[in-house]
């Protein structure tokens, strides 16, 4: 079984996580830690992972807090508001409401994601 809990770590901030028990979260996991330059899309933000992770079962929506991940381009995306442009894998959740901190700063410009410690 792999971890499941993970930090983003924004620099400035740091947010809690927890990936899903699918094959393509822990596909994710095994890949740890990631360093993502990010972009902006809307309430969106996303980064390339540099991994083909395959797909699943890929879904057109996505709750704010969301963490997901898409094989067209390798993209980590991280949901506080956006609906996906394309169907994209669910692979973990922002506890709480930590993620209303994106809302009141989105203009992130990376983020490691690590296991938690």
């Amino acid at each position: 079984m792999i971890p499941n809990q993970i930090a983003l770590d924004f620099g400035a901030f740091m947010l809690d996580a927890v990936l899903f028990d699918t094959a393509v979260a822990n596909s994710f996991a095994q890949h740890l830690p990631y360093n993502v330059r990010l972009l902006q899309w809307g309430s969106e933000l996303y980064g390339a992972t540099g991994k083909d992770l395959g797909e699943e079962h890929p879904v057109t929506q996505i709750p704010s807090g969301g963490i997901a991940y898409t094989n067209k381009g390798n993209y980590v995306c991280i949901f506080f508001g956006q609906t996906p442009a394309w169907a994209v894998e669910h692979i973990g959740q922002i506890l709480n409401d930590q993620w209303k901190t994106l809302v009141e700063d989105p203009s992130q410009e990376s983020v490691v994601i690590r296991l938690k410690k």
